[in-house]
């Protein structure tokens, strides 16, 4: 009969990259189908030597975060919450709610962490950890 052959298909329903066309099954059918997954399924790559790892230096926390860090457990006990983002929100309003004395404190103990950090990794960027 009559059957439709794409340019790039050769005569028995291969495509020039070796791989049948899945609505044109030959004649052998069961036999090329299984050749075709088993070549489909991916091949374990060969397995590198082990890299050793860079730790990664995160960065100094800053003043709103370590104000977070304080009282994070505070609020949790207050409000019965245990949404992350719903904790976030309300640890951001207080914080915007503090005066800047009270701010001044976290300023100053997020200034002492940065100090630390540099002492620790001096040339360290950011940058390193992407």
């Amino acid at each position: 009969c009559c059957r439709f052959t794409h340019p790039l298909m050769l005569g028995s329903g291969v495509h020039t990259t070796g791989i049948p066309h899945p609505a044109i099954v030959p004649h052998s059918g069961k036999q090329e189908m299984e050749h075709y997954e088993r070549n489909m399924k991916p091949q374990p790559e060969p397995k590198r030597e082990k890299e050793a790892k860079k730790p990664t230096i995160k960065k100094p926390l800053n003043a709103f975060m370590l104000y977070m860090k304080e009282m994070r457990a505070k609020v949790i006990a207050e409000c019965t919450l245990k949404e992350s983002a719903a904790i976030n929100q309300i640890l951001g309003r207080r914080w915007h709610a503090l005066s800047r004395e009270e701010q001044a404190k976290y300023y100053e103990l997020a200034r002492k962490e940065r100090q630390l950090h540099m002492q620790l990794y001096p040339g360290w960027s950011a940058r390193d950890n992407y």
